[in-house]
């Protein structure tokens, strides 16, 4: 019995130091796949932006040739677009776009008519377009693939929402 007694004390250090050291080793392995694993705060820049955009937006334009006043909602129209965003990755853009206000014309129909503007990214991922006197206010989506915005025209009194959807 004493000889049993001898060869289990004997091999429990060698058996601990192999345990400890496949412990130490899983450990090492965990902590690095959940290193490689976990989300990033993603830093934004003018570079986000980059490439051509699907653009959809619906919105309410108001009553009247400008200027125009507040007036009751139901008095505004609806307001539809499909367009074309292409971003060049420096802060400026063109688009086409087709419009429909309220009726069955649709403006821009042959997509002929473009329009260029500037734009600007913070690093949490928001942003503001401008062209024209219209101003979009977004925040990229999906690691830079989606945008969502809503836009208002102090000229035209236009507000709309919409989302754009990198191609």
């Amino acid at each position: 019995m004493k000889n049993q007694n001898i060869k289990f004390t004997r091999s429990v250090p060698k058996l601990s130091k192999a345990r400890l050291f496949r412990s130490v080793l899983a450990l090492g392995v965990v902590a690095l796949i959940m290193q490689v694993s976990l989300p990033r705060a993603q830093a934004y820049d003018l570079s986000s932006l980059n490439g051509s955009y699907a653009d959809s937006f619906s919105g309410f334009f108001p009553p009247g040739p400008p200027p125009h006043v507040p007036a009751r909602i139901s008095t505004y129209g609806p307001v539809y677009e499909a367009g074309l965003y292409t971003f060049d990755g420096a802060g400026g853009f063109t688009a086409s776009a087709v419009f429909n206000f309220g009726g069955g014309v649709i403006l821009n129909d042959s997509w002929s008519q473009n329009l260029a503007g500037t734009y600007t990214v913070n690093a949490n991922g928001t942003g503001t377009m401008t062209f024209l006197d219209h101003r979009r206010h977004f925040v990229i989506g999906a690691g830079g693939n989606e945008l969502k915005y809503i836009g208002t025209d102090p000229d035209t009194g236009i507000v709309v929402g919409g989302s754009m959807v990198k191609q």
